[in-house]
C-alpha cells in the first residue's frame, strides 16, 4: 500500500479525494498544520505528494522547493489556477504533473498509478515475486505475508 500526503486546505476536497483514493487502497494523509509542512512530510515519508499551490502560510511552490530539496518523492500539483505559468513554474520546481481543478477522479487516480508505476517500477507481477540468486518466491501465495518494505 502506497502512503500518500495530500497539501490541500480545503477539507471538503480533501475529504472526497481521501475518500476516493482509500477506495483504490491508498493510505491517504493531510496536513494538520499548514506551517509545519516540511515537518509533517519528513514524519509521514509518503509515496506520493498531492499539493495544491493556494495554501495558507506559504503557497504550494514554497513547500515544492522545500520538499523537492529533501526527496524525490514525486509530486502532481492539483490546482484551480489555469494560468499556463503556475504548470511551467510547477515543473520546474520539480513537480511530475499537474492536474488542473475541477477535474475527474479518475483521471487524478490514473496519473497517480502511472507516476508511481513509472518512480518505483512495479506492475502486479513485480509485487507479488521476488527473485534473489536464482530462487523466486511468490509472496501472494507465502504463508506469512511480508510487508512491502520487506519486499523492496
Amino acid at each position: 500500500m502506497f502512503n500518500i500526503l495530500v497539501i490541500e486546505d480545503d477539507l471538503t476536497l480533501f475529504q472526497e479525494i481521501k475518500e476516493r483514493l482509500s477506495q483504490w487502497s491508498y493510505e491517504v494523509h493531510g496536513i494538520r498544520d499548514f506551517a509545519l509542512v516540511l515537518q509533517e512530510f519528513t514524519e509521514l515519508k509518503p509515496d506520493l505528494v498531492i499539493i495544491d499551490i493556494q495554501l495558507p502560510k506559504f503557497d504550494g511552490f514554497h513547500w515544492c522547493r522545500l520538499i523537492r530539496s529533501h526527496s524525490n518523492v514525486p509530486i502532481i500539483f492539483l490546482s484551480s489556477r489555469d494560468h499556463p505559468t503556475d504548470m511551467v513554474m510547477s515543473m520546474q520546481l520539480g513537480a511530475d504533473d499537474f492536474i488542473q481543478k475541477p477535474f475527474h477522479f479518475e483521471v487524478l487516480v490514473a496519473k497517480i498509478q502511472a507516476t508511481l508505476r513509472r518512480v518505483y517500477n512495479y506492475n502486479t507481477e513485480s509485487i507479488h515475486l521476488k527473485t534473489w540468486n536464482g530462487a523466486t518466491v511468490d509472496y501472494e501465495k507465502t504463508r506469512y505475508p511480508m510487508s512491502r518494505a520487506l519486499l523492496s
